[in-house]
């Protein structure tokens, strides 16, 4: 492929400007990490809006409840957003596939509203607490981030009201405050009610891991890893204290993941067993049993045989019901023919028993091209990684041409581990959707939103690709020469 070559050809021939002075060089490369971004002020409200939604600022102080701080600034994101990607600038081609098979599973649960078993739970799940809303999170994400600098702003924002739901749950269990028995255990908790259940708090907490794990080595400016380690510290304190054994199945799981994505895979797994035998003593004897009684027997309660029992229902109602009983119906048609009223706590039995077969075959589709949409990119940032990477050590390039490459080598290498990232977020989240029911929650949309941006984002990082391979070609020829 003609890109994969660092040779660009003749200026005429690609529509590039021709370099021939010191001062066509220096305009240029300043050009080459120049992204269209969105307003200032629209992008801050929306950085605002990420960490007041996630830290749940509503339900902390009556001041933003009264005025529903959250619903005004999403409205007027609603509004801007709308006016911004009407403007054409934003190109579609790579995402339209994870966008229609988004579109697709969407429109399964917009069928399902009218249809419902339980018509206000429908109504009130797609339109107030759940689908709707939160899909308008993926719209904003698309929108709003359209370089690796405002993609950097929006993770940072994410992981810092992560990072502060985290340290309150922590201090809570240092006072006692937010450390209860429940099952047989001493269990974490989170301070506001969107994270007051264990499972709900290392939920969340696990969705930070992913990003931790792959940002670290790469994130710059370098300071910025310190907070990181404060967050994912916090966040497995979360986790473990949490006693979710669902959590613990997805830590396992992603560390499988992480290690099939790296390079040393030996050395991973040293490091891996190194680190186990050291934490594993200082895990609480309560916690190590609690994992055990996956397989094993519980020391207290009947949380297993419960949900043995939920999905026998469920599989009961799936037969009689295989087209679906509607959105988040299953709790009111177990209750009619059972008189058992929990929901399936589990992600796959939610999906076929509500939206019916059609509607887990959309939603296998969905994460089919999530994942493909993510290693489509990963391997498009990698390999303009590998076409710049023997020209960070070769002599002869100007200082702009040299610190624009610096530049978008870092940029390249940021967006491959935001990818690496978002493909662990998403596998996570399937690990936990095996022991609990989240299809309407927010995760999903996140994912969304930040896969189409970063497919979206190829268009003009290649733009500014052919034009630093361009500007290197030039530098490199007029030095010669001089």
């Amino acid at each position: 492929m003609a890109e994969s070559r660092l040779d660009s050809g003749a200026a005429e021939d690609n529509g590039l400007p021709p370099v021939s002075t010191g001062r066509q060089i220096v305009a240029l490369s300043a050009r080459v990490n120049k992204y269209v971004e969105q307003p200032l002020i629209v992008m801050l409200v929306f950085l605002v809006f990420v960490v007041a939604w996630y830290m749940n600022w509503g339900a902390r102080r009556g001041f933003f409840a009264a005025m529903r701080f959250e619903f005004v600034v999403a409205w007027f994101l609603l509004l801007a957003c709308s006016i911004l990607v009407s403007n054409g600038r934003i190109n579609f081609t790579q995402s339209r596939p994870v966008l229609m098979a988004t579109g697709t599973l969407l429109l399964f649960m917009v069928v399902q509203v009218p249809f419902a078993a339980d018509p206000d739970m429908a109504k009130f799940i797609f339109f107030d607490r759940g689908v709707f809303k939160f899909s308008m999170m993926a719209f904003f994400i698309v929108v709003m981030v359209q370089s690796p600098r405002t993609l950097l702003w929006f993770l940072l924002a994410y992981l810092f009201a992560c990072l502060y739901v985290t340290q309150e749950s922590v201090q809570g269990l240092i006072s006692g405050g937010l450390y209860w028995e429940n099952q047989g255990v001493m269990r974490l908790h989170g301070s506001v009610r969107m994270y007051a259940h264990p499972n709900s708090l290392a939920g969340l907490a696990m969705g930070v891991v992913p990003f931790v794990a792959f940002l670290f080595p790469v994130v710059r400016p370098k300071f910025i890893r310190l907070p990181l380690l404060v967050v994912c510290s916090t966040s497995l304190v979360c986790v473990i204290y949490s006693g979710s054994r669902t959590a613990y199945v997805a830590i396992i799981a992603f560390l499988l993941f992480w290690w099939g994505t790296s390079r040393h895979k030996v050395r991973f797994l040293l490091i891996c067993l190194a680190a186990l035998v050291i934490a594993y003593p200082a895990i609480p004897a309560e916690y190590r049993d609690r994992f055990k009684s996956i397989t094993g027997d519980e020391a207290q309660g009947h949380s297993k045989q419960s949900r043995i029992l939920i999905l026998e229902d469920a599989w009961d109602i799936f037969l009689s019901n295989p087209a679906g009983v509607g959105l988040a119906s299953f709790p009111a048609v177990r209750m009619q023919r059972f008189g058992r009223k929990q929901d399936t706590h589990n992600l796959y039995f939610e999906i076929v028993t509500n939206l019916g077969v059609q509607g887990l075959v959309a939603f296998f589709a969905f994460i089919f091209f999530l994942f493909r949409g993510n290693l489509y990119a990963y391997r498009f940032y990698e390999r303009q990684t590998r076409r710049f990477a023997p020209y960070l050590k070769r002599s002869g390039l100007s200082p702009p041409v040299r610190k624009a490459l610096i530049q978008f080598d870092s940029d390249l290498k940021f967006l491959s581990a935001v990818v690496k990232s978002v493909a662990g977020f998403v596998f996570v989240r399937l690990m936990l959707g095996f022991f609990g029911m989240d299809m309407y929650e927010v995760y999903w949309w996140f994912a969304v939103g930040l896969t189409v941006v970063l497919l979206n984002m190829m268009s003009s990082v290649g733009t500014r690709a052919k034009l630093l391979a361009h500007l290197i070609e030039s530098d490199l020829q007029r030095n010669a020469k001089s």
